[in-house]
């Protein structure tokens, strides 16, 4: 007796199917584009006025200081952003700082480490500076590849109790 089959349709039959080397050769092909160099030749002012400082205690007992920042950075334009610092519970430095920047096309962070500053610079009407490496470490919208490193420089007020601004100089172009 002859059996009857319906007809099949085999759902893969017209696909070319790869196997995993093939797929990742596929996405070597596809790779990232290269970093794009920003300038952030500039100087940020410091907001200290405390109604503009936020401080909030984390879960682990360390507090993070945000303060506003704003400024003219190289040909970005006028940016605006925050300035994070973290002390652990009995105080002491947790770096490292960041620095959030919103500018027109995007936002992009900046990192440096605060603690160890190698030596004061002695400024105007007893002013000091401190300057720090720091580099440009993520970024969405037209900074999402940016690529920066160079030195920030932080200067104080005449009573050396507060950071008044911030300079930032670009050496990786």
């Amino acid at each position: 007796m002859k059996h009857v089959h319906s007809l099949r349709f085999e759902s893969l039959e017209a696909r070319q199917l790869l196997s995993r080397a093939h797929v990742l050769v596929a996405v070597a092909h596809a790779a990232r584009p290269p970093a794009t160099p920003v300038v952030l030749n500039g100087t940020l002012t410091v907001d200290n006025n405390p109604n503009a400082t936020t401080t909030t205690t984390n879960e682990d007992g360390s507090m993070t200081t945000s303060v506003p920042v704003a400024g003219q950075l190289g040909a970005l334009g006028e940016v605006h952003g925050i300035w994070d610092e973290t002390v652990d519970s009995f105080g002491d430095y947790e770096g490292p700082d960041t620095l959030t920047l919103h500018a027109s096309n995007g936002t992009f962070a900046v990192a440096f480490n605060n603690e160890n500053a190698p030596r004061a610079d002695v400024k105007v009407h007893g002013a000091v500076s401190y300057e720090h490496p720091q580099i440009v470490y993520g970024g969405n919208g037209a900074y999402a590849r940016a690529s920066e490193s160079g030195t920030i420089e932080l200067t104080t007020n005449a009573a050396r109790t507060q950071i008044v601004s911030m300079t930032l100089h670009t050496q990786n172009t």
